[in-house]
């Protein structure tokens, strides 16, 4: 992926203030080189220039008691920074350029989502927790945590009587093993091994599940706290991210978990629903999945705005849900 364009300002002859003159106070991305090119240091501080000056040596001294920053300028060569709008596009530039530098299986910030998989066209279907794969059918999410999904089925179970069980089996009403099933006994479970529904009722009651678990921020309130308003299938998720930088409205196309960089629109508060209008969720140039730090960016403090979009909604009714 491409990621932000960074400006290379080389540390010429130690001269650190030289550098530091050439990078601007405001929030971005900051990478600190070493002498053959290699990333030393990559950061998203809230002021550049003071943040390079901290891991070049030439920052406020520590509090007392605090141990100081390792002091970088002995093996810096230079230093790429971008200069950021927005909070949201300040995260999204620093995740492009970590993305470049450091695979994802080694960023102990940040942990892999995982999905429900619901197939209703299966004979007795059932709610599991799943990761993310590249085969995105019949799942659903995305979740933050194996907790957080598995709370969200016992939600679930509480609205839709799916069978908590993996076993197989041949229905019948003396079958012994759902006579001896607590589920079946207190009664949480459509019991289709005891022919209490039959085979076709039980998919249509696996259907009205996977329905209300696309349904978005569309879904009953009941569920809401263990379905937030991002959880929808995997495969066909499409939701809009808006963030602001004064009058400047910043719209991010998202799709299937990918951030459409490529297809962002700056507008204003009152050109909001033309640009909503104007905008298409193209597949991203190349393969990505930002749902990693997009989860721990939705569930935090932020600024930003994100709903999910539902096929054919109008430019009216999605530019009111960002406006709510």
């Amino acid at each position: 992926m491409a990621g932000p364009r960074l400006t290379l300002v080389p540390l010429q002859s130690g001269d650190v203030a030289a550098l530091l003159a050439q990078l601007p106070t405001r929030a971005g991305v900051a990478q600190v080189l070493g002498p053959d090119g290699q990333s030393l240091l990559i950061g998203r501080p809230a002021n550049v220039r003071r943040w390079v000056a901290t891991q070049l040596g030439a920052g406020p001294p520590p509090k007392k008691g605090t141990r100081p920053p390792t002091n970088l300028a002995p093996i810096t060569s230079a230093v790429a920074f971008a200069a950021t709008t927005t909070p949201f596009a300040q995260r999204l530039a620093f995740e492009r350029v970590m993305g470049r530098h450091v695979p994802l299986s080694k960023r102990r910030d940040l942990k892999p989502p995982v999905y429900l998989h619901l197939d209703p066209t299966a004979r007795f279907p059932r709610l599991v927790v799943r990761p993310a794969t590249s085969e995105r059918a019949h799942l659903y999410g995305p979740f933050r945590s194996r907790a957080a999904a598995q709370s969200a089925i016992e939600a679930l179970h509480g609205v839709f009587p799916l069978r908590p069980c993996d076993y197989v089996f041949e229905p019948a009403p003396d079958l012994a093993l759902g006579l001896g099933c607590v589920f079946a006994q207190v009664r949480t479970c459509a019991a289709p091994c005891l022919q209490r529904i039959t085979e076709d009722d039980y998919r249509a009651l696996a259907g009205r599940a996977a329905a209300v678990l696309g349904a978005g921020a569309r879904r009953e309130p009941e569920l809401a706290a263990t379905l937030p308003p991002w959880v929808t299938a995997a495969a066909e998720a499409r939701g809009l991210v808006m963030d602001r930088a004064g009058t400047t409205v910043e719209l991010y196309p998202v799709l299937a978990g990918a951030v459409i960089e490529e297809a962002m629109a700056s507008t204003t508060i009152e050109g909001l629903e033309d640009a909503v209008a104007a905008l298409r969720w193209p597949a991203p140039s190349d393969p990505r999945d930002d749902t990693p730090w997009l989860l721990p960016w939705l569930h935090g403090k932020r600024t930003g705005t994100y709903v999910d979009l539902a096929p054919g909604e109008a430019a009216a009714a999605i530019t009111e849900r960002l406006r709510a």
